[in-house]
C-alpha cells in the first residue's frame, strides 16, 4: 500500500516520463526531403520542355529512378543501425525520421521516373505488365505499397504507444515490469491472508488472483473471525483486478506492435528483392550496356 499510495501522491508533470522524447532530426530530414524532391520536380518539367517523348530510359528520367533505388537502399540502412550495425553514428530515433523521409519522397521520385505512367495513363490491361521491362511496374506497385503499409504502421505504432503511456501513467505504478511486480506482491499478501481460512474466502481470492472474474463478492457463508481480514483483502483484491487489466492491455499494445513490425519487415525484404531485380537489370542494361 505504501509504493501506491507514494505513485499517487506524484505530481501531474511526472507524467511526461512517459513520452517519447522528440529528436531534431525529423526536421532535419524533412527539409532535406524536401528541397531535394523539389529540386527533383524542377529538373523534372524541365526536361518536359525540352524533349519531346520523355520516357524512363531517357536521361534525366533514367537519372530519377537511380536515385530512387538509393534512397531505397539507403531507408533499408534504418534497420541495420536498429539490429545489426549498432556501432553506426547518430541515435536509432535519427535513423528512423531518416527512414520515414526518404520512404515518402521516394515514392515520389519513382513517379517522376516513370513519367506517372500506370498512375494517371498507360494503365495496366493484364498481368503481363507487372513483368514488363524487368518488373518495372511491379517493382513500383511494391514501392507504394511498402511506403503505405510503413505509413500506416507508423500511425498504427504511434496509436498503441499512446495506449502504454496511459496505462502507465494512470495505473500508478508504471510498465510492465513494474506491473508485474506489483501483482506478485499482492498475490504474496492475499496469500497471507488467506491462510487458515475458509474454502469460500480462499475460492474468491484464488478466482480473483487468476483473473478468472473482473469483480468478487463476499463469500455466503463467512465466520466471525474472518470478516476483519476480508475487510482488509478487499484493497488488495481490488488493486489486483485493476493492475491486471492494465498488464493485459500494456500487453496486447506490445504484442499488436511486435506482430505489425514483423509484417512490414517481412513486406519490405519482399518488395526490396523486386526493386533491387529491377534496379540492378536497368543499371546493368541501359547505364553500363552490359
Amino acid at each position: 500500500m505504501s509504493l501506491t499510495s507514494k505513485q499517487s501522491q506524484q505530481p501531474r508533470g511526472l507524467r511526461r516520463l512517459w513520452r517519447v522524447p522528440t529528436s531534431p532530426a525529423r526536421w532535419f530530414w524533412l527539409g532535406g526531403s524536401a528541397l531535394l524532391y523539389v529540386a527533383l520536380l524542377i529538373w523534372y518539367y524541365y526536361a518536359l520542355r525540352v524533349q519531346a517523348y520523355p520516357g524512363p530510359l531517357t536521361d534525366p528520367l533514367r537519372l530519377f529512378g537511380i536515385i530512387a533505388f538509393v534512397l531505397v537502399l539507403t531507408t533499408a540502412g534504418y534497420s541495420l543501425r536498429r539490429r545489426f550495425v549498432r556501432q553506426l553514428p547518430g541515435k536509432v530515433q535519427d535513423w528512423l525520421w531518416m527512414h520515414i523521409w526518404f520512404g515518402m519522397i521516394t515514392i515520389l521520385i519513382a513517379l517522376l521516373h516513370d513519367n506517372y505512367g500506370r498512375i494517371t495513363n498507360d494503365f495496366c490491361q493484364n498481368l503481363a505488365c507487372l513483368t514488363d521491362t524487368y518488373w518495372a511496374t511491379s517493382a513500383l506497385f511494391a514501392l507504394i505499397f511498402l511506403v503505405v503499409s510503413g505509413i500506416i504502421g507508423r500511425l498504427f505504432d504511434f496509436w498503441q504507444t499512446r495506449v502504454i503511456a496511459r496505462e502507465a501513467s494512470s495505473n500508478g505504478v508504471g510498465i510492465e515490469r513494474a506491473v508485474e511486480e506489483r501483482l506478485r506482491e499482492l498475490e504474496y499478501t492475499i496469500e497471507r491472508y488467506c491462510a487458515g481460512k475458509s474454502d469460500d474466502f480462499k475460492r474468491i481470492c484464488m478466482q480473483t488472483v487468476k483473473g478468472h472474474g473482473a469483480s468478487f463478492a463476499e463469500p455466503e457463508q463467512m465466520v466471525e473471525s474472518e470478516r476483519a481480514d476480508w475487510q482488509s483483502v478487499q484493497s488488495s483484491l481490488q488493486d489486483h483486478i485493476l493492475l491486471s487489466r492494465s498488464l493485459h492491455r500494456q500487453r496486447r499494445a506490445r504484442h499488436l506492435i511486435r506482430n505489425w513490425r514483423v509484417v512490414h519487415v517481412t513486406l519490405a525484404c519482399l518488395s526490396l528483392l523486386v526493386i533491387s531485380y529491377h534496379g540492378i537489370m536497368e543499371l546493368l542494361t541501359n547505364v553500363l550496356h552490359f
